[in-house]
Protein backbone atom coordinates (compact mmCIF):
# COMPACT_ATOMS: atom_id res chain seq x y z
CA UNK A 1 0.00 0.00 0.00
CA UNK A 2 1.41 3.57 -0.85
CA UNK A 3 0.42 5.20 2.53
CA UNK A 4 0.67 8.60 1.54
CA UNK A 5 -1.18 8.31 -1.61
CA UNK A 6 -3.73 6.92 0.89
CA UNK A 7 -4.14 9.16 4.04
CA UNK A 8 -2.28 12.11 3.31
CA UNK A 9 -5.15 13.99 1.48
CA UNK A 10 -7.42 13.40 4.55
CA UNK A 11 -4.90 15.71 6.28
CA UNK A 12 -4.15 17.77 3.45
CA UNK A 13 -6.30 17.39 0.32
CA UNK A 14 -9.46 17.16 -1.17
CA UNK A 15 -10.96 14.87 1.42
CA UNK A 16 -9.49 16.74 4.24
CA UNK A 17 -12.15 16.60 7.54
CA UNK A 18 -14.00 13.44 6.10
CA UNK A 19 -13.46 10.60 8.24
CA UNK A 20 -11.24 7.62 7.13
CA UNK A 21 -13.07 5.22 4.66
CA UNK A 22 -9.81 3.42 4.70
CA UNK A 23 -8.57 1.86 8.62
CA UNK A 24 -4.98 2.25 9.79
CA UNK A 25 -2.77 -0.58 9.71
CA UNK A 26 -2.37 -2.96 12.41
CA UNK A 27 0.39 -2.76 14.10
CA UNK A 28 1.51 0.16 11.90
CA UNK A 29 4.93 -1.10 10.21
CA UNK A 30 7.20 2.04 11.87
CA UNK A 31 10.60 0.52 11.40
CA UNK A 32 9.62 0.80 7.12
CA UNK A 33 8.29 4.39 7.06
CA UNK A 34 10.19 7.28 5.63
CA UNK A 35 9.66 10.55 7.91
CA UNK A 36 6.82 12.07 5.58
CA UNK A 37 4.79 9.08 6.70
CA UNK A 38 6.15 8.49 9.88
CA UNK A 39 4.41 12.20 10.66
CA UNK A 40 1.07 11.52 8.83
CA UNK A 41 0.92 8.09 10.77
CA UNK A 42 1.39 10.21 14.54
CA UNK A 43 -0.75 12.93 12.81
CA UNK A 44 -3.84 10.29 12.70
CA UNK A 45 -2.98 8.84 15.70
CA UNK A 46 -3.37 12.29 17.40
CA UNK A 47 0.75 11.68 18.97
CA UNK A 48 2.50 13.92 17.00
CA UNK A 49 3.68 16.26 19.42
CA UNK A 50 4.61 13.80 21.51
CA UNK A 51 6.20 12.44 18.56
CA UNK A 52 8.26 15.40 17.72
CA UNK A 53 9.76 15.93 21.40
CA UNK A 54 11.03 12.30 21.32
CA UNK A 55 13.27 13.45 18.17
CA UNK A 56 16.60 14.92 18.07
CA UNK A 57 16.26 18.53 16.40
CA UNK A 58 19.31 18.68 15.03
CA UNK A 59 19.45 15.28 13.64
CA UNK A 60 17.26 16.77 10.78
CA UNK A 61 18.05 16.64 7.06
CA UNK A 62 16.90 19.51 5.12
CA UNK A 63 14.45 17.34 3.32
CA UNK A 64 12.77 16.21 6.68
CA UNK A 65 12.74 19.70 7.95
CA UNK A 66 10.22 21.26 5.79
CA UNK A 67 8.45 17.72 5.65
CA UNK A 68 8.52 18.63 9.75
CA UNK A 69 6.82 22.41 8.46
CA UNK A 70 4.44 20.74 6.48
CA UNK A 71 2.60 19.70 9.73
CA UNK A 72 3.12 22.37 11.90
CA UNK A 73 -1.20 23.18 11.77
CA UNK A 74 -1.33 20.16 14.08
CA UNK A 75 1.51 21.50 16.96
CA UNK A 76 0.24 22.62 19.85
CA UNK A 77 1.56 26.35 20.33
CA UNK A 78 4.54 25.53 22.79
CA UNK A 79 5.79 23.36 20.13
CA UNK A 80 5.14 25.27 17.04
CA UNK A 81 7.13 28.28 19.11
CA UNK A 82 9.99 25.63 19.41
CA UNK A 83 10.24 24.64 15.94
CA UNK A 84 9.86 28.12 14.63
CA UNK A 85 12.85 29.18 16.66
CA UNK A 86 14.87 26.09 16.20
CA UNK A 87 14.29 26.71 12.29
CA UNK A 88 13.63 29.94 11.54
CA UNK A 89 16.07 30.20 8.15
CA UNK A 90 13.59 26.95 6.71
CA UNK A 91 10.36 28.70 8.11
CA UNK A 92 11.12 31.56 6.19
CA UNK A 93 11.38 30.04 2.91
CA UNK A 94 8.25 27.61 3.66
CA UNK A 95 6.31 30.96 4.33
CA UNK A 96 7.62 32.99 1.46
CA UNK A 97 6.69 29.92 -1.19
CA UNK A 98 3.17 28.80 0.65
CA UNK A 99 1.96 32.06 0.97
CA UNK A 100 3.68 33.57 -2.82
CA UNK A 101 1.53 35.85 -4.66
CA UNK A 102 0.41 35.66 -8.35
CA UNK A 103 1.48 37.76 -10.91
CA UNK A 104 0.19 40.87 -12.11
CA UNK A 105 -0.24 41.23 -15.58
CA UNK A 106 2.95 43.91 -15.72
CA UNK A 107 4.31 41.38 -14.02
CA UNK A 108 4.18 38.71 -16.28
CA UNK A 109 4.81 40.97 -19.26
CA UNK A 110 8.32 41.93 -17.71
CA UNK A 111 8.99 37.78 -17.84
CA UNK A 112 7.91 37.67 -22.11
CA UNK A 113 9.82 40.82 -22.09
CA UNK A 114 13.11 39.06 -20.81
CA UNK A 115 14.69 37.17 -22.98
CA UNK A 116 16.85 34.40 -21.78
CA UNK A 117 17.79 33.39 -24.96
CA UNK A 118 16.45 29.48 -24.40
CA UNK A 119 13.99 27.87 -25.46
CA UNK A 120 11.35 28.72 -23.27
CA UNK A 121 7.67 27.43 -22.56
CA UNK A 122 5.38 29.23 -20.47
CA UNK A 123 2.44 27.45 -18.14
CA UNK A 124 0.38 30.50 -17.17
CA UNK A 125 -2.23 29.26 -14.78
CA UNK A 126 -4.88 30.70 -12.41
CA UNK A 127 -4.77 30.63 -8.86
CA UNK A 128 -7.77 28.31 -8.83
CA UNK A 129 -5.69 25.10 -9.87
CA UNK A 130 -9.20 23.29 -10.85
CA UNK A 131 -9.26 25.77 -13.75
CA UNK A 132 -7.03 25.19 -16.75
CA UNK A 133 -4.57 27.08 -17.83
CA UNK A 134 -2.82 28.02 -20.98
CA UNK A 135 0.72 27.31 -22.10
CA UNK A 136 2.74 29.27 -24.74
CA UNK A 137 5.88 28.83 -26.28
CA UNK A 138 9.20 31.10 -26.99
CA UNK A 139 11.35 30.64 -29.34
CA UNK A 140 15.20 31.21 -28.42
CA UNK A 141 15.27 34.46 -30.22
CA UNK A 142 12.55 36.10 -28.46
CA UNK A 143 9.66 35.90 -30.78
CA UNK A 144 6.97 33.91 -29.69
CA UNK A 145 6.18 30.65 -31.27
CA UNK A 146 2.31 31.49 -33.45
CA UNK A 147 0.15 29.38 -35.31
CA UNK A 148 -1.08 29.51 -38.90
CA UNK A 149 -3.01 32.62 -38.58
CA UNK A 150 0.02 34.25 -36.71
CA UNK A 151 -2.02 34.37 -33.74
CA UNK A 152 0.39 32.77 -30.63
CA UNK A 153 0.09 29.47 -30.17
CA UNK A 154 -1.39 27.75 -27.20
CA UNK A 155 -3.10 24.50 -26.03
CA UNK A 156 -4.52 24.03 -22.52
CA UNK A 157 -2.54 22.69 -19.55
CA UNK A 158 -3.63 21.27 -16.27
CA UNK A 159 -1.53 21.25 -13.04
CA UNK A 160 -3.92 20.13 -10.63
CA UNK A 161 -2.98 17.48 -7.82
CA UNK A 162 -5.51 14.67 -8.26
CA UNK A 163 -5.42 14.28 -4.45
CA UNK A 164 -5.77 17.79 -4.02
CA UNK A 165 -2.39 17.98 -2.22
CA UNK A 166 -1.03 21.60 -2.42
CA UNK A 167 2.71 22.08 -4.15
CA UNK A 168 4.48 21.04 -0.87
CA UNK A 169 3.35 17.89 -0.19
CA UNK A 170 4.21 14.39 -2.40
CA UNK A 171 1.79 13.77 -5.02
CA UNK A 172 0.55 17.91 -5.06
CA UNK A 173 -0.17 20.20 -7.48
CA UNK A 174 3.03 21.92 -9.50
CA UNK A 175 5.02 23.59 -7.63
CA UNK A 176 5.21 27.77 -9.26
CA UNK A 177 8.73 28.87 -10.39
CA UNK A 178 11.54 27.71 -13.28
CA UNK A 179 12.49 24.65 -14.28
CA UNK A 180 14.94 23.25 -16.99
CA UNK A 181 13.15 20.62 -19.59
CA UNK A 182 15.50 17.87 -19.99
CA UNK A 183 14.49 15.84 -23.16
CA UNK A 184 11.76 13.56 -23.41
CA UNK A 185 11.61 10.09 -21.72
CA UNK A 186 12.95 7.27 -23.83
CA UNK A 187 9.48 6.02 -24.28
CA UNK A 188 5.79 6.36 -24.91
CA UNK A 189 5.10 3.94 -21.92
CA UNK A 190 2.68 3.16 -19.46
CA UNK A 191 -0.36 4.57 -22.08
CA UNK A 192 -2.91 4.72 -19.46
CA UNK A 193 -0.97 7.02 -17.57
CA UNK A 194 0.89 9.11 -19.35
CA UNK A 195 -1.07 9.12 -23.05
CA UNK A 196 0.45 7.83 -26.22
CA UNK A 197 3.33 10.31 -26.82
CA UNK A 198 6.58 10.69 -25.06
CA UNK A 199 6.67 12.93 -22.38
CA UNK A 200 8.49 15.88 -21.64
CA UNK A 201 11.35 15.92 -18.56
CA UNK A 202 10.95 18.83 -15.94
CA UNK A 203 14.06 19.13 -13.59
CA UNK A 204 14.17 21.50 -11.11
CA UNK A 205 17.41 24.04 -11.36
CA UNK A 206 20.11 22.85 -8.85
CA UNK A 207 20.38 24.01 -5.67
CA UNK A 208 23.28 27.28 -5.49
CA UNK A 209 24.35 30.05 -3.29
CA UNK A 210 21.50 32.16 -2.67
CA UNK A 211 19.46 30.56 -5.58
CA UNK A 212 21.89 32.59 -7.92
CA UNK A 213 21.28 29.98 -10.72
CA UNK A 214 17.47 29.99 -10.71
CA UNK A 215 17.61 34.21 -10.07
CA UNK A 216 19.91 34.88 -13.58
CA UNK A 217 16.97 33.57 -15.10
CA UNK A 218 15.03 36.42 -14.06
CA UNK A 219 14.46 40.26 -14.56
CA UNK A 220 16.26 41.89 -12.03
CA UNK A 221 12.56 43.15 -10.71
CA UNK A 222 11.71 39.82 -9.95
CA UNK A 223 14.41 38.59 -7.92
CA UNK A 224 12.91 39.42 -4.28
CA UNK A 225 9.60 38.20 -5.65
CA UNK A 226 8.10 35.16 -3.94
CA UNK A 227 6.22 33.97 -7.18
CA UNK A 228 9.01 31.72 -7.83
CA UNK A 229 9.83 30.01 -4.31
CA UNK A 230 7.39 27.39 -4.60
CA UNK A 231 10.29 25.12 -7.00
CA UNK A 232 12.63 26.10 -4.37
CA UNK A 233 10.59 24.65 -1.43
CA UNK A 234 9.25 21.94 -3.99
CA UNK A 235 13.23 21.09 -4.37
CA UNK A 236 14.48 21.14 -0.69
CA UNK A 237 11.19 19.07 0.37
CA UNK A 238 11.96 16.03 -2.37
CA UNK A 239 9.68 16.36 -5.02
CA UNK A 240 10.99 15.13 -8.17
CA UNK A 241 9.41 13.06 -11.63
CA UNK A 242 7.90 16.35 -12.96
CA UNK A 243 6.77 16.15 -16.56
CA UNK A 244 4.51 17.43 -19.16
CA UNK A 245 2.48 14.46 -20.64
CA UNK A 246 -1.13 13.55 -22.02
CA UNK A 247 -2.93 10.45 -20.22
CA UNK A 248 -5.03 7.85 -21.52
CA UNK A 249 -7.50 8.10 -18.52
CA UNK A 250 -10.75 10.04 -19.43
CA UNK A 251 -12.51 12.46 -17.55
CA UNK A 252 -16.58 11.20 -17.48
CA UNK A 253 -17.50 14.34 -15.92
CA UNK A 254 -18.43 17.03 -18.42
CA UNK A 255 -19.49 19.19 -15.57
CA UNK A 256 -15.86 19.46 -13.81
CA UNK A 257 -14.15 22.75 -14.26
CA UNK A 258 -11.12 21.29 -16.20
CA UNK A 259 -13.19 18.69 -19.01
CA UNK A 260 -11.59 17.32 -20.59
CA UNK A 261 -8.29 17.39 -18.66
CA UNK A 262 -7.43 14.78 -16.24
CA UNK A 263 -5.53 15.96 -13.25
CA UNK A 264 -2.15 13.91 -12.25
CA UNK A 265 -0.13 13.26 -9.44
CA UNK A 266 1.86 16.55 -9.85
CA UNK A 267 2.98 16.63 -13.34
CA UNK A 268 1.31 19.31 -16.03
CA UNK A 269 -1.13 17.72 -17.92
CA UNK A 270 -2.33 18.39 -22.03
CA UNK A 271 -5.65 17.09 -23.85
CA UNK A 272 -5.59 14.36 -25.40
CA UNK A 273 -9.19 12.99 -24.96
CA UNK A 274 -11.77 11.40 -26.93
CA UNK A 275 -15.58 12.57 -26.11
CA UNK A 276 -19.03 12.80 -27.34
CA UNK A 277 -17.53 11.57 -30.66
CA UNK A 278 -15.24 14.21 -31.66
CA UNK A 279 -11.69 13.80 -33.08
CA UNK A 280 -9.17 12.77 -29.99
CA UNK A 281 -7.03 15.83 -29.01
CA UNK A 282 -3.79 15.61 -29.87
CA UNK A 283 -2.44 18.71 -27.76
CA UNK A 284 1.19 16.16 -26.70
CA UNK A 285 2.09 15.68 -29.96
CA UNK A 286 1.50 19.04 -31.27
CA UNK A 287 3.65 20.33 -28.22
CA UNK A 288 6.05 17.94 -28.70
CA UNK A 289 6.29 19.27 -32.92
CA UNK A 290 6.14 22.94 -31.63
CA UNK A 291 9.35 22.73 -29.89
CA UNK A 292 11.12 21.39 -31.91
CA UNK A 293 9.83 23.93 -34.92
CA UNK A 294 10.61 26.29 -32.43
CA UNK A 295 14.78 25.17 -32.48
CA UNK A 296 15.28 24.97 -35.88
CA UNK A 297 14.45 21.52 -36.12
CA UNK A 298 12.66 19.07 -38.17
CA UNK A 299 9.56 17.57 -36.07
CA UNK A 300 10.60 13.23 -36.07
CA UNK A 301 11.04 10.85 -33.26
CA UNK A 302 14.39 11.24 -33.46
CA UNK A 303 14.64 14.60 -32.79
CA UNK A 304 12.62 14.68 -29.91
CA UNK A 305 15.47 13.89 -27.41
CA UNK A 306 16.89 17.24 -28.38
CA UNK A 307 14.46 19.23 -26.72
CA UNK A 308 15.98 21.36 -24.34
CA UNK A 309 14.81 24.79 -22.41
CA UNK A 310 13.02 26.41 -19.46
CA UNK A 311 9.95 25.99 -17.83
CA UNK A 312 7.75 28.80 -16.31
CA UNK A 313 4.85 27.77 -14.11
CA UNK A 314 3.48 31.10 -13.58
CA UNK A 315 -0.13 31.46 -11.63
CA UNK A 316 -1.66 34.87 -12.76
CA UNK A 317 -4.30 36.92 -11.58
CA UNK A 318 -5.21 39.29 -14.43
CA UNK A 319 -6.06 38.58 -17.83
CA UNK A 320 -4.02 37.81 -20.96
CA UNK A 321 -6.09 40.67 -22.59
CA UNK A 322 -3.47 43.10 -21.15
CA UNK A 323 -0.23 40.91 -22.74
CA UNK A 324 1.48 41.50 -25.64
CA UNK A 325 3.26 39.18 -27.52
CA UNK A 326 6.73 39.62 -29.25
CA UNK A 327 6.06 37.56 -32.73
Amino acid sequence: MNYLKTFLPYLFGNKKGKSLETSLPDPIPWASLGFEEILMFHTLKNTLNQYIRSIDLKTLSPKNIYHLLNFQEYFNHDLYQEISSFFSKELSLYKKATKSNPLKAHELQELFDFNNQCLTVFALLKSDRTKPGVLVLRAPDGKFVTDSCQNVWSIPILALSGRGLPFNHSNGSTPTGIFSIDSVMPEANKNFEFGQHRRLIVNFIPESQDESDLKILLPVSHTDKSWWAPCVLGREIGRSLLRIHGTGRKNLNPLSSYFPLVPTSGCLATNEATFFGYKKARDQRLLLDHLMLAQNIDPTHENESKIHGLLYVVELDDNLAALRFFI
